[in-house]
């Protein structure tokens, strides 16, 4: 591919996650909110964004309305397990993207889980993947999403991201060219990638401190 084809390849590209940031508002067939900058709060700590409740929709809502998912258990290094839930392609308000969804069940359970795991592939930087045993698959669909990471296919423009959620209460560094974007009330963190694409997370607002404290310390701003 030549130099003046990539760029204008690259310019496609941006204009056109410019123009669907900047399309007016789209509903659902049953009329929820489904663009990721359609954040709903309830103004007691809730919040819900493509058409899920934070910290109450299960991910067997959010299959009926976003496709089947795949779901891995992770072990961390400390040995902590963290379920997610992964889809690919999922087009959402119109804009391609990829979603990770985390979900909340008891410790208790995850280590019932891991016990039962068909098989663990060791990955980078000592996090293990567990296959579940599909007998654990209904209780996995039962469990609640406490947060969402929307992954968009195409690289969105800072400034119409700004336009859409206004200037954000706090900037936080997690390396170069890598700034986080964090919208407390809305219980939202995008992440600004100079040099790739940007990722928003969604959680419930009252629970937003437990993702932008981890990214303050990282910054030294705690």
């Amino acid at each position: 591919m030549s130099r003046m084809v990539f760029r204008i390849v690259v310019i496609a590209l941006l204009l056109t996650g410019l123009l669907l940031l900047m399309r007016p508002p789209e509903r659902s067939a049953d009329g929820e909110r489904t663009r990721p900058w359609e954040v709903q709060i309830d103004g007691q700590g809730g919040s819900r964004a493509f058409g899920l409740e934070l910290g109450r929709a299960t991910l067997a809502e959010a299959e009926r309305r976003l496709g089947e998912t795949k779901v891995t258990l992770y072990q961390r290094p400390d040995g902590g397990l963290a379920l997610e839930a992964f889809l690919d392609d999922v087009r959402p308000g119109g804009l391609l993207a990829d979603f990770v969804l985390a979900l909340d069940l008891p410790g208790a359970d995850l280590e019932a889980m891991y016990a039962r795991g068909l098989r663990i592939a060791r990955g980078t930087g000592g996090v293990s993947r567990v296959s579940l045993d599909p007998a654990d698959l209904p209780a996995v669909r039962a469990a609640p999403i406490v947060a969402i990471a929307y992954l968009p296919a195409i690289d969105l423009d800072p400034q119409a991201l700004e336009h859409r959620f206004g200037p954000p209460d706090e900037r936080v560094s997690e390396r170069v060219g890598v700034t986080h974007w964090l919208y407390p009330r809305l219980g939202l963190d995008v992440i600004v990638n100079d040099d790739g694409k940007e990722v928003l997370q969604y959680v419930a607002p009252r629970a937003f401190e437990k993702l932008a404290g981890p990214l303050r310390r990282l910054d030294g701003k705690e």
